[in-house]
């Protein structure tokens, strides 16, 4: 079948004036087969940011659930509701999908969850929605941060968006959509063993690797066609740890030391904040590898947000900012005209392009703290149609009017955050 759901008024049309025949090659040429990965993207109200050709996070959020059939497994690091808010049709969404029979189980973070309990609580209390709090990470100075549902085995998304009200309308995000069942089966994996740790965390013990003929590594990436194109890609996860994440996985860390270690021209990175340092202690490892690409010639670009004009965050993108082959900028997106919102009016993508080859979209704040003791995940993809899309989301927000560049020699006054 040529077509695809959607545009039934326009088919009308060409079916009374065009012969059959013709009708039918029409549409297979003008109508593309569905790719198995596509963009996600949030834009906040009122800002000049994001792309006609991604897609918007509550229109796919929307489409995946509903679209469920068996069961959606989601893995969230907490869930903030308003209502009258967009994040309303994904929790009506939700309890629909439990009513027709869909089999929901979902995890938070328990750090979290004791700030934003309400809905979790009361989308437990339904009929085939099941809710679990995950602590263990809390007890080793971390949280579960991930953000990733899985509909139906087969289709997932991975991203910066929070199940939170103002991601779907005031948060520049960005995320993945891949339907592959593969991948899927993959994912759930963790998500299965986060289920049991939520449960019971006490018996703990070093994994087992993951049988090879399910495995999707950096050494082994999974291969996707469809739309006329070829794609890899492998997940990332953190934490390093061989008790809560499997041996044989790759590792958010490692993934990202290796695609800087393999830059030869050019390195984009977008990022809530940057800030190499934990509980008083320098955190170098992706530190040294941006310096040592800088070294050999590698041309960076670091975005963050100006919450990263923080002390001492802000001492780090200016020491970034004096080396040659690196430049910093941060953006400041202007207030929400309904008034101050806690939280929101600020770039939370996180994302690195190199070489215009590969791409890295992940759930992970680049802090020693969330890839050692928290659950994350990421993908990294090479694709020239993901990459370049990316790419042109970076520059969008790069060469905004919101964004400047970090003067070294400027002392900054930081944006209020809390209400």
């Amino acid at each position: 079948m040529c077509t695809s759901a959607g545009g039934s008024h326009k088919h009308g049309l060409l079916r009374h004036f065009l012969p059959a025949g013709l009708l039918i090659g029409l549409l297979c040429v003008v109508l593309p087969a569905q790719s198995p990965i596509e963009v996600v993207e949030s834009v906040p109200a009122e800002v000049d940011l994001g792309l006609a050709e991604t897609a918007n996070t509550l229109e796919v959020w929307l489409e995946m659930i509903r679209s469920a059939r068996e069961r959606i497994d989601i893995e969230l690091f907490y869930l903030s509701h308003r209502p009258g808010e967009p994040l309303e049709k994904i929790i009506h969404a939700l309890q629909e999908a439990a009513q027709r029979g869909v089999t929901i189980r979902i995890i938070a973070d328990g750090k979290f969850y004791r700030i934003y309990p309400e809905m979790l609580d009361s989308l437990n209390t339904l009929p085939h929605i099941e809710v679990r709090i995950l602590t263990i990470f809390n007890r080793r100075g971390g949280v579960q941060h991930a953000k990733y549902f899985v509909v139906d085995n087969r289709d997932v998304f991975i991203g910066s968006q929070n199940f939170d009200w103002r991601a779907l309308k005031h948060i520049h995000e960005l995320g993945l959509r891949v339907r592959s069942e593969p991948l899927a089966r993959l994912i759930l994996q963790v998500f299965h063993l986060d289920w049991k740790l939520a449960q019971d965390a006490t018996k703990m013990a070093p994994l087992d690797s993951l049988p090879e003929d399910r495995l999707i590594s950096s050494e082994k990436p999974l291969t996707l066609g469809g739309n006329g194109e070829s794609i890899e890609l492998y997940p990332t996860f953190s934490p390093v740890n061989d008790s809560l994440t499997f041996p044989n996985l790759t590792h958010d860390e490692e993934a990202l030391v290796a695609l800087i270690s393999r830059a030869r021209k050019r390195i984009l990175i977008q990022l809530l904040n940057y800030e190499p340092q934990y509980n008083g202690r320098f955190y170098a490892v992706l530190d040294n590898a941006l310096k040592a690409a800088a070294a050999r010639g590698v041309q960076i670009r670091l975005l963050v947000s100006d919450w990263n004009t923080r002390k001492p965050g802000i001492f780090y993108l200016k020491s970034l900012q004096v080396l040659p082959n690196i430049e910093v900028r941060f953006t400041s997106l202007p207030a929400y005209s309904g008034g101050f919102i806690p939280f929101a009016r600020v770039e939370h993508c996180k994302l690195m392009v190199v070489d215009d080859t590969w791409v890295w979209v992940g759930t992970s704040n680049w802090a020693e703290s969330y890839f050692h003791r928290s659950r994350n995940l990421g993908l990294v993809v090479k694709s020239p149609r993901i990459t370049q899309t990316i790419s042109r989301t970076f520059f969008k927000s790069w060469n905004s009017r919101y964004a400047q560049e970090v003067n070294p020699c400027q002392e900054y006054i930081p944006p209020r955050i809390e209400p």
